[in-house]
């Protein structure tokens, strides 16, 4: 019973009886845990359930002949109910993940550009990468993850191998851009549900791995009619990154009770250190914070024209009306 998730491979034991394990494979799981797949792969993490009415993980041991292993006790995952299987399970998946040099980038979306190399959005909570990857789909480019995307890094530059595949998404946005997007469900709140899964271009694009060309740092609005850009360089895109790389691992993607500690062997710091080292040489330049209308900040990056559009640190986005 192993899946694979993000390219690390968790066999599942214990009580399974109930549809535990099939769950990560459905969209609420998927929305969050990057290319989830059954898999015959030699073991990464070894997860024990025990069913319960509450979520706790009352035993971890790590790095013991180079596997992670958890004890849980759980009712089987839901959303809007028993969301904190998925969310310890991407924090452990994190972790072995960063072991191999694959590193889940939380609050990020990858698209492919004309160019063929991917732009990698990343962003706080509600600004604006959700409908980045809409309008994204609604102009045909395709969409490598909603979520959470993996890189790797080869020779000297980043490299999306992975991403989740579920992409949730406002309606409003077609209506205010003019685009018009397939999805396949609807959450409670009203919420549309795509799911790439079956897009056979995004899988075939993601085994071979797509270049990053550019990093762009999201502050996304609807009520704003430009965009306006600031270069990041040096030092600060480590610190960028550090966040977006390390927050999993460190468990600041909340669940309940409390996400674990987790420790960072001298294996993942290593490959941490190399990680952030490589993005502030090779993407001094090619990173930025973009402000504005998300529309205009799409076309300004499809278009391969930062540089011309790019402004000082000192020059204010336009917030007018649209």
């Amino acid at each position: 019973m192993v899946l694979s998730v993000a390219g690390v491979n968790v066999k599942f034991t214990g009580f399974l009886d109930d549809g535990f394990r099939e769950v990560f494979l459905g969209t609420f799981a998927r929305r969050y845990l990057p290319d989830v797949f059954p898999s015959e792969d030699a073991s990464d993490i070894i997860l024990e359930r025990f069913k319960g009415d509450s979520f706790r993980v009352f035993s971890a041991i790590y790095d013991h002949n180079g596997v992670d292993s958890y004890k849980i006790e759980s009712p089987v995952p839901s959303a809007y109910g028993n969301e904190a299987p998925v969310f310890f399970l991407l924090q452990a998946v994190a972790r072995a993940g960063a072991k191999k040099g694959r590193f889940i980038i939380t609050d990020s979306v990858s698209v492919v550009l004309p160019s063929g190399k991917a732009v990698l959005f990343v962003g706080y909570p509600h600004t604006g990468k959700s409908t980045i990857s809409a309008i994204a789909l609604g102009g045909d480019l395709p969409v490598l993850s909603t979520e959470n995307t993996v890189l790797e890094l080869r020779q000297e530059k980043l490299f999306v191998v992975g991403g989740t595949d579920v992409l949730v998404y406002d309606p409003g946005v077609e209506g205010i851009y003019g685009i018009k997007i397939p999805y396949d469900d609807v959450t409670k709140s009203g919420y549309r549900i795509a799911d790439l899964r079956g897009d056979s271009t995004r899988r075939a694009l993601l085994r071979g791995g797509v270049e990053v060309e550019t990093i762009v740092v999201l502050h996304a609005a609807f009520n704003c009619s430009q965009a306006s850009f600031a270069t990041i360089r040096g030092r600060k895109i480590k610190k960028t990154l550090w966040y977006f790389a390390t927050a999993l691992l460190k468990g600041l993607d909340y669940y309940e009770p409390l996400p674990l500690h987790m420790p960072m062997s001298e294996e993942i710091s290593d490959n941490l250190r190399e990680f952030l080292k490589v993005a502030s040489e090779s993407y001094s330049g090619r990173m930025y914070e973009a402000f504005g209308n998300h529309r205009a900040i799409f076309e300004s990056v499809v278009e391969g024209s930062l540089q011309k559009e790019e402004n000082t640190e000192n020059q204010s986005p336009n917030f007018s009306s649209m």
